[in-house]
């Protein structure tokens, strides 16, 4: 055994067949502290076991917190509280090699855990409530969750499973981070927090993650000179910190606090320990097998959506609980950031009558005010001047499908009341027509613009963004979900690579981290054109940094690559002079390609003084 704490701190004890311990002197182990009693405990050795008996003491003796009664046998790992001295029974953690000091132990291994605390009456105190019984079944369960991706989303279940940790370390405040590659870095993915003010303690996660070891630290005061009005951390605080190992590396790690002094023990330690463990191999392996599915689904063209990592994974959560409901939908998010791809999503995975039906796409900025409506509604023979035939509007057109209206922000405030009208009844007229019309369709809105802002200041109708608003999906930007920058980078190369007759066979990792680094202003569609950029000019059949060029110098630290030597205009020449080539000289194919009216490839010809 060896004393950890108290004022016998550091003592070793080789156990004999039987091992007395207490204030008497014909103990074998003498504690001078008036809380031991003369004749306290025994532990004695029987057959291959060890057993610990309290022998009539006054104060009780003390198990993992629990107060012996009867004999009881002592397993590897239990800690034994006398008086102020507590023991550490048969350790996995190599006591053999343990350094100690007046105060504490310090586990010196650096293959394994590390408990260092500083005051005197240190682990003396306990937790001050036993976890439930049947706690760490109900746990498992909760982690076996992570897997079950018919039962419950990951994001879900990563907020799940730490807000039942929580509970169970009956903690202050949880911290779940995951290593971001891209940025070097740890990134919160969930916070638990009682207090909005609550303040982690750094310099104890840096240790645990480069130390790559579990840490339990109690009475840690604030270091440095916070700003005069952050925060004040409290006075005395009790801290566990557990790298998440997979495969001997670490990709996140458990931090747990409680504003008190003592809070955990050894006993919290291992446990924080095993089940940062436990987490790190089904994270992992929910990460594989979800990029997994997506490289697949991919293949298949099944979708045309990715999100591998837990921002990308909520938002795709979100689109299977809401879409089977024709509730109004409202993607909003940054320009570039695929919020027609979502639409489609949702459409896709609607009820199958629904999915089966028309996806009809509106640029509430590209209609003209005067046209919208008719182009909406339809508009009857002799409506106005031109209207020589009697034409149904995009929801006829849609009947049993999906409109989607993207850009709805820039919808006019004549057109708003119009559409408002439509959206609680679902009933119109053609323009020039008085016969009511119903259309069975979906509606799905977007918008780069912030809505609320624009009510606020007059320029959107609160009614209106009220009915557009039922279910609100928030698309975030590449740059907040770059666990994804790698599986999308592959799938644009391939696709690209097969619409322009390219043999690419990927991508270089050197070249996967400059993109994941980069800070993607344009979002997904910058990213797209990069990669397709890249296909077009490698001279590879893998593509290396030197085939990608970024925005110019400045916007990002990847923008400084020396692969930016070309001006936009000669990219484009070259592409337009790739794709004719693929198409043997084919104007119509090569504009359908480009993605260009045909009159606009001839200027561009004409532009660059190309040979068809």
């Amino acid at each position: 055994m060896l004393a950890i704490s108290g004022p016998r701190t550091g003592m070793r004890i080789k156990l004999g067949e039987t091992t007395s311990i207490g204030r008497g002197e014909s103990a074998t182990v003498v504690l001078e502290d008036a809380a031991v009693s003369r004749d306290h405990a025994v532990v004695s050795r029987k057959g291959l076991g060890w057993f610990i008996e309290d022998t009539g003491s006054t104060q009780g003796t003390w198990v993992n917190r629990e107060r012996l009664a009867g004999r009881r046998a002592l397993l590897p790992n239990d800690e034994i509280r006398i008086g102020a001295t507590r023991f550490l029974f048969d350790s996995d953690f190599d006591i053999q090699n343990a350094d100690y000091t007046d105060r504490s132990v310090y586990f010196s291994s650096h293959t394994e855990d590390t408990m260092e605390v500083h005051p005197v009456a240190v682990l003396d105190a306990g937790r001050d409530a036993s976890q439930p019984a049947g706690a760490e079944l109900d746990f498992v369960v909760r982690l076996g969750e992570l897997f079950d991706a018919t039962h419950v989303g990951f994001a879900d279940a990563m907020r799940g499973t730490c807000e039942r940790l929580a509970e169970m370390f009956h903690t202050d405040a949880l911290l779940f981070m995951l290593w971001d590659s891209a940025a070097d870095s740890l990134r919160t993915t969930v916070a638990v927090s009682k207090d909005e003010r609550f303040q982690a303690d750094s310099a104890i996660i840096r240790r645990a993650w480069s130390e790559r070891r579990a840490l339990l630290v109690s009475d840690r005061r604030e270091a440095g000179h916070p700003a005069p009005d952050a925060p004040k951390a409290p006075p005395t605080r009790s801290v566990l910190a557990a790298p998440l190992l997979a495969g001997g590396t670490a990709i996140g790690l458990l931090y747990f606090q409680r504003g008190k002094l003592d809070a955990y023990s050894l006993v919290d330690l291992r446990n924080a320990r095993a089940v940062a463990n436990l987490m790190a191999v089904f994270v992992e392996a929910r990460q594989k097998a979800e990029a997994r599915t997506f490289r697949e689904t991919f293949r298949r063209g099944e979708t045309r959506m990715v999100g591998s990592g837990s921002a990308m994974g909520a938002v795709l959560d979100m689109v299977g609980r809401v879409a089977d409901s024709d509730a109004t939908i409202l993607i909003t998010g940054e320009t570039g950031t695929g919020k027609e791809l979502l639409a489609q999503e949702v459409h896709q995975r609607s009820s199958k009558a629904r999915a089966r039906g028309p996806f009809v796409p509106v640029n509430c900025s590209a209609v003209p005010e005067t046209l919208f409506e008719s182009a909406f509604f339809g508009h009857e023979k002799g409506a106005f001047t031109g209207a020589f035939r009697m034409q149904p509007g995009i929801l006829e057109q849609a009947t049993g499908g999906t409109v989607f209206l993207d850009e709805i922000g820039e919808l006019s405030p004549a057109m708003q009341p119009k559409l408002l009208r439509f959206i609680q009844e679902f009933s119109f007229s053609r323009v020039g027509g008085n016969r009511t019309l119903r259309a069975d369709v979906r509606l799905i809105f977007a918008t780069n613009r912030d809505l609320a802002r624009e009510v606020a200041e007059g320029r959107f109708r609160e009614d209106l963004y009220h009915r557009i608003s039922v279910i609100p999906i928030h698309l975030p930007a590449l740059r907040e979900r770059r666990e994804d920058i790698a599986v999308l980078a592959e799938y644009f190369a391939a696709l690209h690579a097969k619409k322009l007759g390219r043999d690419i066979a990927g991508i270089g990792r050197e070249a996967l981290v400059l993109l994941e680094k980069y800070g993607w202003p344009g979002n997904i569609r910058e990213l797209s054109n990069c990669v397709e950029r890249a296909v077009l000019l490698a001279d590879e059949r893998i593509l290396l940094p030197r085939h990608f060029s970024f925005a110019p110098a400045g916007r990002s630290p990847a923008s400084r690559s020396p692969a930016a030597t070309m001006s936009m205009a000669e990219v484009e020449k070259l592409h337009i002079e790739s794709v004719l080539g693929s198409c043997d000289g084919n104007q119509v194919r090569a504009s359908e390609v480009l993605g260009i009216h045909r009159n606009t490839l001839r200027k561009k010809i004409a532009e660059y003084g190309l040979k068809t």
